[in-house]
């Protein structure tokens, strides 16, 4: 059979082509705005189209994961996923927005859902946290695209053109992984299926509660910084575009040296409190951001959110993987998709809030709601809510 060091290669593969999808996808928003005429509600409207789109896909991946493999769902989601971005190159009318936005959601959905659940099976079967660095990889997907869509910007290529290289990459990476996967047959990564009724108990099922509620707010903090940080660069400091882009990079290159970091920090602090702790310093740094119109400390809080962020989600997702080992993976996919409606649908109501009043103020919710994470969060990664995870 394929041994696991290609398994792991094709998933990550995934990873960097879902990085490089989302890099592009939020660094091209100000462009996306200025070429479709799109304010803040208008913004808000398209995001909420890729989130519905992205719920929906996420709604159905699991039955066919369940018949597919995570694996094979996976790489043909990140090939969709990129012609999903060249299409958003194109898009010059609300509607257009709309509908590329909301296909290329479902693209995105399918593919975070596959390649995470598959990273849970494969974290479990190695006997040691080697989550994060998986999400390292993508996390340098999405600093290569910020680095890239900046640069070129810089130097005045369109963005379509931008988008239409990215996708061409998404696809060329897709194509990798399914070589990847010819070179043995596909080692099958146990589901765990079991009948209706014969769930975690229901300690676990309030852990997986637990846990989803913190991922919805943690993705939904992440999914703003994402999808707003750059538009309030451009729009409230004054920024240009390409300086926009460069504080996605910013953002995504600290993260990236987090997650690098990440598993060795996991065993020293162990997860709860490495967990409380990067919660504060995003609270902080947020904060910063938000309070002070100088762009040197909006960049040097951008860094420092970066960096906090990167391991939080990999403990969440970890601690739902060992949830879901007890049910089947029923708990790992509760939590998943309240994750993912945090960070889908987090970014499209803040554009609203910010229509009804200012892009300050729906970030400062979003402030609030981390501070009571940091205060009152605790990861727990066993049905019977003990010990830490």
């Amino acid at each position: 059979m394929r041994s696991s060091v290609h398994q792991r290669i094709v998933l990550s593969i995934c990873f960097l082509a879902g990085g490089l999808g989302v890099g592009a996808w939020g660094a091209n928003l100000p462009a996306l705005g200025r070429r479709a005429s799109l304010d803040e509600a208008a913004l808000g409207m398209t995001l909420l189209a890729f989130a519905t789109g992205a719920i929906a896909a996420m709604t159905s991946a699991p039955r066919i994961i369940t018949r597919v493999g995570a694996e094979r769902v996976a790489i043909v989601a990140a090939g969709l996923f990129g012609l999903g971005i060249a299409g958003v190159g194109l898009v010059t009318r609300l509607p257009e927005a709309l509908c590329i936005a909301m296909l290329t959601g479902i693209c995105f959905g399918s593919l975070d859902v596959a390649m995470n659940s598959q990273a849970a099976s494969v974290e479990r079967r190695a006997g040691r946290p080697i989550m994060s660095s998986f999400h390292a990889v993508f996390s340098a997907g999405t600093l290569t695209a910020a680095l890239a869509y900046s640069t070129l910007a810089h130097r005045g290529l369109g963005s379509a053109s931008m988008m239409a290289l990215t996708g061409a990459m998404l696809a060329i990476l897709s194509f990798e992984a399914f070589r990847q996967t010819l070179k043995g047959p596909c080692e099958p990564v146990a589901q765990d299926i079991r009948p209706e009724g014969a769930g975690a108990p229901r300690s676990g099922q309030r852990a997986a509660l637990a846990l989803g509620v913190l991922a919805f707010v943690i993705f939904m903090a992440e999914g703003a910084i994402m999808d707003w940080a750059a538009v309030y660069l451009v729009r409230v400091l004054g920024t240009s575009e390409s300086l926009g882009a460069a504080g996605y990079a910013v953002f995504s290159g600290t993260m990236l040296l987090g997650r690098l970091l990440g598993d060795r920090a996991n065993r020293h602090l162990g997860p709860t409190r490495l967990f409380r702790i990067c919660v504060m310093i995003v609270v902080l740094s947020l904060g910063g951001f938000l309070a002070f119109g100088s762009l040197p400390i909006a960049l040097c809080s951008l860094a420092l959110c970066g960096l906090a962020m990167a391991n939080v989600i990999p403990i969440l997702f970890s601690a739902a993987g060992r949830l879901g080992e007890h049910d089947g993976n029923r708990s790992l996919s509760r939590v998943l998709s309240m994750g993912y409606a945090g960070v889908l649908l987090g970014p499209a109501m803040i554009g609203f809030v910010a229509e009804a009043s200012s892009l300050k103020i729906s970030l400062s919710l979003v402030l609030l709601c981390l501070m009571t994470v940091a205060l009152f969060g605790r990861i727990s990664g066993s049905p019977s809510g003990g010990g830490e995870s």
